[in-house]
């Protein structure tokens, strides 16, 4: 396989080149095994996903490194790794990074003090959005109207009800 590479090299080279320096490049170094498999791997995952990176993507740890890129995640990635292998528990990680960076690095905020309204309000507001639904759709908060009972209409009033209605229907009707 190394020949068919020197080969396919050297023939690729500029005139005037030599075939040791195809030979002589950096190899590139194969990862043996994903760091989240193993022992510690759901640990590590659970870890890295709970920590917001603070290149400005937004996103946390484990996925910073693989869509933005960026020099921080893996950096922190790999002293997240370090500490779990070193025997630190992943909340005892989580703290020394909020010491570090603050409570901003964490993905969800601690539910306390003013993040309480964070995770209260969507809830109060469904329930109230469904109340108010339920109102609307029974129509108010108005009790029972009774209407009073129409039992016979006289003439005269059978009379001056279809002149109204005559009436407004020449007004609506249209002119064309």
């Amino acid at each position: 396989m190394l020949t068919h590479v020197a080969v396919a090299a050297t023939l690729s080279l500029p005139a005037g080149a030599s075939p040791q320096a195809v030979t002589q490049a950096p190899q590139i170094q194969q990862h043996e095994g994903h760091y989240h498999e193993g022992p510690l791997g759901a640990e590590y995952l659970a870890v890295e996903q709970s920590i917001r990176c603070n290149c400005g993507c937004g996103l946390d740890v484990h996925s910073c490194q693989f869509q933005m890129q960026c020099g921080t995640s893996p950096v922190w990635s790999a002293r997240i790794r370090k500490e779990l292998e070193d025997g630190m528990t992943p909340d005892a990680i989580k703290a020394g990074f909020v010491a570090e960076f603050g409570p901003t690095v964490l993905m969800a905020p601690p539910a306390e003090g003013f993040n309480l309204v964070g995770y209260l309000l969507p809830g109060f507001a469904i329930v109230m959005a469904g109340m108010l639904v339920g109102l609307v759709a029974k129509g108010g908060a108005r009790g029972k109207e009774t209407l009073a009972p129409v039992h016979e209409v006289s003439d005269e009033e059978r009379a001056r009800l279809e002149a109204e209605l005559r009436r407004l229907e020449e007004a609506e009707s249209p002119d064309w």
